[in-house]
């Protein structure tokens, strides 16, 4: 049997998590361009700062959480000086090129992750530049291909992922990349470090590689919830909602109550579908997820539909279905009968830890916002990113201790984990 292919590192997952980190590892490095942002002068580390300026991953982490300031939250305000994006004359951050170290992507997706499932139609939930990676900024993106967008603009999912397939090629990630495929364990190797199975799909060939250092940024919806009830996977019970037109007839069920089950109601609703809507969450909390979402178009919309409807728009909170039946009649558990022509379930889902669990017991802490993220999210070293309990496994995404929903906020914290690891080999 052949020895198991080796790279220092391996990054599972290809969503903005993962290809940030390997924009660096490919060689990206940070360097300022323009003024130390005043919040981080008023601390006293803007002079800290522009010593590093010409390579900013030698910043003393550990001095910036000593002075209070959160690494990654250094790193996204230099990406973003202000919530608006006045134009490349503004950055502060910029980047220059050095050799990469060895390094593998492995994902089940394409470029940008989940965002490849997400409704076809599907908005951010913030401005686009907030979405973008700092190495090849999203309006450079929109200038070369000719689009017409305003970086300080909600886009459509048509716009979005191409534009992390333009990253991966203009980083140079794709020749790193192994996309359509899955990772089925990680384990340890012989000499210490780690092991990865890989599932080739759809041959499901096994292919075996080691690696000193693994980052981890397999997304917060690798494991689909499902419905453990009777008929869950009859034909007219649909696991995935794309677009209106997958679901002909006039009347849709779903079951939900997140933003993706939300956009799914609204969207069926103005097709001309008359929409039951069943969740397991009370009334109030999910009104003031509307009420808090209003600078969101579809928000203002699915308020629009509430306060106006006849009954084509129909709510059942607190409740959940007791089992699909065969004659396309759903049981709710409240013993009400909803007849129906497609079901629809978005439900979420979870990432998939239990992928590590050779490695043993992680720290685990529950993430959660007033946007509706619920995941468990691993404890990590603030100052490095990497896991308190696994020596060089470095969690991203939305995955470790403390990020949120918005790529905002969880691209800053790939720069102390591979300011770790290209340390670590002795490349910094």
């Amino acid at each position: 049997m052949p020895s198991p292919q080796h790279h220092s590192v391996i990054v599972i997952g290809a969503g903005p998590g993962g290809l940030g980190i390997g924009a660096l590892l490919e060689g990206w490095r940070p360097h300022l361009m323009g003024e130390v942002p005043p919040r981080f002068a008023a601390y006293g580390v803007g002079k800290h700062l522009r010593d590093h300026g010409e390579e900013l991953l030698t910043v003393d982490m550990e001095q910036m959480v000593g002075a209070g300031i959160k690494p990654f939250d250094l790193f996204r305000i230099l990406h973003h000086p202000t919530n608006e994006y006045y134009g490349s004359g503004n950055a502060v951050l910029g980047f220059h090129k050095v050799d990469p170290i060895d390094w593998l992507m492995i994902s089940d997706s394409l470029p940008g992750g989940l965002w490849n499932d997400v409704p076809r139609k599907q908005l951010t939930l913030s401005p686009g530049h907030w979405m973008e990676l700092a190495p090849f900024r999203l309006d450079a993106f929109f200038k070369e291909t000719g689009l017409d967008i305003d970086p300080n603009a909600l886009i459509e999912k048509k716009h979005l992922v191409p534009y992390y397939h333009w990253f991966a090629e203009k980083a140079g990630l794709s020749p790193r990349g192994l996309f359509g495929y899955t990772v089925t364990r990680v384990g340890r190797s012989e000499a210490g470090g780690f092991s990865v199975s890989v599932s080739e799909n759809p041959t499901e060939n096994t292919l075996e590689y080691t690696s000193d250092f693994i980052v981890f940024g397999v997304g917060p919806r690798t494991h689909i919830r499902s419905l453990d009830v009777p008929g869950a996977n009859l034909p007219y019970v649909s696991h995935h909602y794309d677009h209106w037109d997958d679901h002909p007839g006039d009347r849709v069920l779903i079951i939900g109550g997140g933003r993706s089950a939300d956009w799914a109601a609204t969207e069926l609703y103005d097709a001309g579908r008359t929409v039951t809507y069943v969740m397991r969450g009370d009334e109030a909390t999910h009104l003031r997820l509307i009420e808090d979402s209003q600078y969101l178009p579809y928000y203002q919309r699915i308020r629009e539909i509430i306060e106006s409807d006849t009954g084509r728009f129909v709510r059942h909170y607190g409740e959940q279905v007791a089992q699909f039946k065969d004659d396309q009649a759903i049981e709710l558990g409240s013993g009400e009968i909803v007849d129906v022509d497609h079901a629809i379930v978005e439900i979420g889902g979870e990432p998939a830890y239990d992928l590590l669990s050779d490695l043993g017991p992680l720290t685990m802490v529950e993430g959660r916002d007033k946007y509706r993220l619920q995941l468990m999210q691993i404890v990590v070293n603030p100052a490095t990113f990497e896991s308190v309990d696994v020596p060089n496994l470095y969690p991203a995404g939305y995955l470790p201790e403390g990020m949120g929903i918005s790529v905002l906020g969880m691209h800053g914290n790939v720069y102390p984990m591979a300011a770790d690891i290209l340390r670590k080999l002795g490349r910094l």
